[in-house]
């Protein structure tokens, strides 16, 4: 019997430098690997089992009937005498949408026009927004920002504002009863505790004590931030997976791929939103990639970590990786 050994579509190895891992777009996970069963996964998809062992001269064949009983028993694959009945997922990421997401800072000296804001957004089709205020803020203003996208395209917003004594968890939960796109809130600089809520299934309310007062604090990379699914890691494979589709507005209303970012493309209130977004030097950063940035390209994570091109390691060379990335793939170790 021709015995070949196939991995479910949704199961695709992610070649690093020291070691591999495997991602299960499915089920939102990934375990690691080592690179030489890479390879093995790689001749499995024309060779029978047998003729990999074949390949090895038979030297490993007890290595490699423990490599696949290991990915049975973690149900990534099967064996089949029919491997071509099973081909590989489309990894093509399409999005209708012009935008996707935009992100807005605000100080006390902001002066965003919220309404007209919406509206472009809007009609760009963005889907995603974060409202980030630097400073406290009482639950009176917070709902007073809030009320301009009521009517909106949006399918979600995100809110990170300093802590005041009107947003205790109560008030906000029902802050997110009322507006039902917000999703996701953090209050920062809380005095008392850290404190991770789920309001409900789609909700997450946080207090933190770190305290967040300028757009320094974006660009963090970090294993608890990795997005392993289909539509993030196909986008990783084609486009920037932090900039791609997305728009910034800094603290003075200036419109930029991120507010972190020194390259400013006009103002918010005299610069339509939908002539930026076509441009082709805003758009030109959407597609620097991961297998494009030193360092990250020999990464095992590449596909599931968020880039930062705003705050990156030799300032000189705008391909070098993120500054407050502390993994080290070379040597398979957090710094």
């Amino acid at each position: 019997m021709s015995r070949y050994f196939t991995c479910y579509a949704c199961c695709i190895p992610v070649r690093g430098h020291t070691r591999s891992i495997l991602c299960d777009l499915q089920q939102a996970s990934f375990i690691f690997i080592p690179n030489v069963l890479v390879d093995i996964l790689e001749m499995s998809r024309e060779k029978t089992v047998e003729d990999i062992k074949a390949a090895y001269d038979h030297a490993h064949d007890a290595q490699i009937d423990s490599y696949f009983a290991f990915l049975l028993q973690k149900d990534y694959g099967f064996f089949t005498e029919n491997p071509q009945r099973f081909p590989p997922m489309n990894l093509d990421w399409r999005n209708p949408r012009t935008l996707t997401n935009c992100l807005v800072d605000f100080d006390p000296a902001s002066t965003h026009d919220l309404v007209d804001l919406n509206t472009q957004l809007s009609q760009l089709g963005c889907e995603s927004l974060e409202l980030r205020f630097f400073h406290a803020l009482s639950l009176e203003t917070l709902t007073q920002k809030l009320e301009p996208f009521r009517d909106s395209a949006l399918r979600s917003i995100s809110l990170v504002i300093g802590h005041h004594a009107s947003l205790h968890p109560e008030a906000l939960e029902a802050l997110v009863v009322e507006h039902k796109r917000v999703k996701h809130i953090t209050v920062h600089s809380s005095p008392e505790r850290d404190e991770h809520r789920h309001v409900d299934l789609h909700t997450d309310l946080i207090f933190t004590r770190e305290v967040i007062t300028s757009e320094a604090c974006c660009g963090n990379v970090s294993s608890q931030l990795f997005s392993c699914n289909v539509m993030s890691f196909t986008e990783a494979l084609r486009f920037n997976s932090c900039l791609n589709r997305k728009l910034g507005i800094d603290t003075r209303g200036n419109i930029k791929n991120c507010p972190s970012m020194l390259k400013s493309f006009g103002a918010l209130q005299s610069t339509p939103l939908a002539e930026v977004v076509a441009r082709e030097d805003f758009q030109a950063i959407w597609r620097t990639t991961k297998d494009q940035v030193l360092v990250c390209q020999d990464c095992e994570f590449r596909y599931i970590c968020q880039d930062c091109r705003a705050y990156v390691r030799e300032p000189e060379q705008p391909l070098s990786k993120p500054a407050k990335c502390k993994y080290n793939p070379y040597e398979a170790r957090w710094e």
